[in-house]
């Protein structure tokens, strides 16, 4: 029976020693969460700073990387950042136990003291499996004890009673030193921490209104470009000719600026999936960022030359930055081809309305996408974070579009006629191109403050 007993201790201890030993060598799960289009993701990749981390490591940490672009990346990430109690989302995102490390280098750069808190924070959990086994060994070793054997009593008796004190002094008060050390070093780093989190929180919340003012700002400047406004001075010209009453005005008008309205929507959102489509392809995405700011740059060059030309010699003809007239020809065909002779039906004059808002729109892209595409770079960088927020910025940029658009609609319901438009284009054209090149340079600014 003593035997049995005996063995039956053994066979706990070791089953006990091997839980530890396998608990002790699990791997630490390190979440890493990215984005294609992230600048600092980008260095992250480039210093290669996860994979050496990974490297010193190996066989102790478990990296997974997530890409927050993606539907089921971005799902996790707002699971691990809800679980954790953390109200930034920005990224780069490195989540480690219990711990949210964001931003490249300023709080990444500190994985390894928190992989060494998180170690310390596991092994002083583990013994305690041991030692719960060895309490589970009492019944046998007491039954064993009863046994009338009194000379085998004593000795396991009195190793039991200075073994265990001893595991005690040896390991609880060692692992109970090593965590309060580190829960006393956790606490100083947690204010380290939360003083970067709500700097790069204050941070990231200033720049989201700055790019909410940008998107506005540059949607209302591009809806009054002389490209765009011109056309629209021709249109309600062109509808007075052709004797179009109040009714058919404001049905040809709603459907005009829907159509609008939508054609500028989808070329945005087309341009989302082509970057979306590019996101593996660094280069190219870099590629599309640099060239974007260029463009940004010669435009504010040009806008600025034709503002000096106008103001010297108050022509447009000289002027760089408009619609070609090969151009402004086509669009004045659309309209004769659509709405040249009026339409009984209302649903046939609103289908030639929109038919009409869509050739034009296409054909205007080349003019007003000048502005357009470094607005939508602007917004991509909100894709990092949530698709929604970009999508968000995207129709709030083509609703300031079309505001010009819908107000002269509703003066010339109201009795105002095109001269008055025209007067005030003529008038006010120079501070137009002044209020472009604020919004280029504002828009070169925001991107290079995006990629550097």
């Amino acid at each position: 029976m003593y035997r049995k007993g005996l063995f039956r201790a053994m066979l706990f201890a070791v089953l006990g020693c091997l839980a530890w030993t396998y608990a002790a060598a699990k791997p630490i799960d390190v979440l890493v969460f990215t984005s294609p289009y992230c600048v600092h993701c980008r260095h992250l990749k480039e210093d290669k700073f996860i994979e050496n981390f990974a490297a010193r490591h190996k066989g102790e940490v478990n990296i997974v990387h997530y890409d927050v672009t993606q539907g089921q990346g971005n799902l996790v990430f707002i699971k691990a950042m809800e679980a954790r109690g953390a109200t930034s989302m920005g990224i780069p995102t490195v989540i480690i136990g219990d711990e949210v490390l964001q931003g490249y280098p300023n709080s990444i750069d500190r994985c390894e003291e928190v992989w060494e808190k998180v170690l310390a924070e596991q092994k002083a959990a583990q013994p305690q499996q041991p030692a719960v086994q060895s309490e589970q060994e009492d019944p046998d070793t007491t039954l064993t004890d009863k046994h009338p054997a009194a000379g085998a009593q004593e000795p396991a008796a009195q190793d039991k009673s200075e073994g265990t004190p001893a595991a005690d002094i040896a390991v609880a008060p060692e692992g109970d030193f090593s965590a309060s050390a580190a829960v006393s070093a956790s606490v100083q780093d947690n204010k380290e921490a939360s003083a970067q989190e709500q700097a790069l929180a204050q941070h990231e919340a200033m720049f989201s209104q700055i790019t909410a003012w940008a998107i506005i700002g540059a949607g209302l400047a591009d809806g009054i470009n002389p490209c765009a406004f011109a056309v629209i001075v021709f249109f309600i010209s062109f509808l007075a000719v052709y004797k179009y009453n109040r009714k058919e005005v404001i049905l040809v008008g709603i459907s005009y600026c829907a159509s609008v309205f939508a054609v500028y929507v989808l070329l945005g959102f087309g341009a989302f999936r082509f970057l979306y489509a590019m996101k593996g392809f660094t280069y190219v995405t870099l590629i599309v960022q640099w060239v974007t700011i260029g463009l940004c740059a010669i435009f504010f060059v040009l806008s600025l030359y034709d503002f000096m030309i106008y103001q010297r010699t108050k022509k447009s003809e000289k002027m760089l930055l408009q619609l070609p007239k090969s151009y402004k020809r086509f669009i004045h065909k659309v309209m004769h081809f659509f709405l040249g002779e009026k339409h009984g039906s209302s649903w046939l004059l609103m289908l030639a309305a929109c038919s009409v808002g869509f050739s034009v729109s296409l054909v205007e892209a080349v003019c007003t996408g000048q502005v357009y595409l470094p607005t939508i770079m602007i917004i991509l960088k909100e894709a990092d974070k949530h698709f929604f927020k970009a999508a968000e910025y995207l129709l709030l940029y083509n609703l300031m579009f079309i505001v010009p658009l819908v107000l002269v609609f509703v003066l010339a319901v109201c009795g105002k006629e095109s001269a008055t438009f025209n007067n005030w284009l003529k008038k006010h054209l120079g501070l137009t191109k002044l209020l472009l090149c604020c919004v280029f340079l504002g828009l070169l600014v925001l991107l290079l403050a995006n990629n550097l």
